[in-house]
């Protein structure tokens, strides 16, 4: 089998982080070839022997990556194309009329689909939640063409990181954000809820990790909030959330939380909206606390309540990393999406 991975995204967010777990583990049998941004964090971060193709890939009317993809379709005899973005569906959607190659999308976001002719051109859905599910669903996509793959956690490289404490003692507790700053990860919210508990739990830091194009303003609307850190973007998130007593995450909108996958297999409670796939990837009051989206109060109590109560917190960690291990298994992914291209190819 002759597989064509493609992703449109310059930067390494969650999706991208899931397909570099995917990269190179899918096999043997098949061959792989993956199109992305020149000067993309996938493009930097995939693996030496992992062969590369600069495609853009910035929808329907790019006509210059549209034609490399039939290209290389042709020369490469590809059999199945895996497009892990929206734009990278579109535009591979366009380069396989005429041809015999099938289209998987991958699609991490719960939002209602909008349907049209590039969704019937898809052969096959992945989505990480049961929201991203019921979406597609929503958008006219028939049951038939829909898999729920759920995110995997590489558990062997988390257990080899080191926890990051961000200069923080023991004594302090260090509630944790990964998150890009865009506006369904809705930090505003969190730093609403931050100006209750910054009063309520003196012993409590609020560490924010990610960039985006809302930082400026999130970081504007923080200034004199004590103990709050933004540390920008970084590539040590697992011993960063090895470092965190509490993980959490204020979004409006969710595929599924990749960084609240992470925590539990990690051990670490969590504390999140119930937005989207969040009310599926955390157990409610079992492995974390979870409020409604936009509700800055409620947010504040339970991130009091989380860190004012150690043994709610160890409690809460050790059960998040037992429903994890099965939840968000890395060979039930590899071995979820290898199905999948063996039936769509007969391979």
């Amino acid at each position: 089998m002759n597989l064509l991975h493609l992703s449109s995204e310059k930067g390494l967010r969650g999706g991208e982080n899931q397909l570099l777990l995917l990269a190179g583990r899918t096999r043997p049998g098949i061959s792989e070839w993956y199109g992305l941004p020149p000067g993309s964090g996938l493009s930097t971060a995939l693996p030496a022997d992992i062969a590369t193709l600069p495609i853009r890939c910035r929808g329907l009317l790019d006509l210059a990556s549209i034609a490399t993809i039939r290209s290389l379709a042709r020369s490469k005899d590809i059999d199945l194309i895996h497009a892990h973005s929206n734009r990278a569906h579109k535009t591979a959607a366009a380069a396989k009329i005429g041809r015999r190659q099938r289209l998987i999308v991958s699609r991490r976001n719960a939002f209602r689909c909008r349907g049209g002719w590039a969704y019937r051109a898809a052969d096959h859905f992945i989505t990480i939640s049961e929201a991203g599910y019921q979406a597609l669903r929503a958008g006219g996509i028939t049951a038939d063409r829909i898999s729920i793959i759920h995110d995997a956690v590489d558990e062997p490289a988390l257990a080899a990181a080191s926890p990051e404490r961000c200069g923080l003692g023991a004594e302090e507790i260090m509630i944790l954000c990964v998150a890009a700053f865009t506006a369904e990860k809705d930090h505003a919210t969190l730093l609403d809820a931050w100006h209750l508990v910054q009063k309520a739990s003196p012993r409590a830091h609020l560490i924010l990790a990610g960039d985006g194009p809302d930082l400026a303003r999130i970081r504007a609307r923080a200034e004199g909030l004590p103990r709050v850190t933004f540390l920008g973007w970084r590539n040590d998130v697992a011993s960063l959330t090895k470092g965190a007593d509490i993980v959490t995450l204020a979004s409006r909108e969710e595929g599924l939380g990749s960084s609240l996958c992470t925590a539990q297999l990690a051990g670490k409670p969590v504390v999140a909206t119930a937005a989207g796939g969040i009310a599926e990837a955390v157990s409610d009051r079992e492995t974390g606390l979870l409020s409604p989206p936009g509700d800055a109060e409620q947010l504040a109590q339970n991130l009091i309540a989380m860190s004012e109560d150690s043994a709610m917190r160890r409690a809460y960690g050790e059960a998040g990393a037992e429903r994890a291990r099965g939840m968000f298994s890395l060979d039930t992914f590899h071995a979820r999406h290898l199905e999948i291209y063996r039936r769509l190819t007969g391979a």
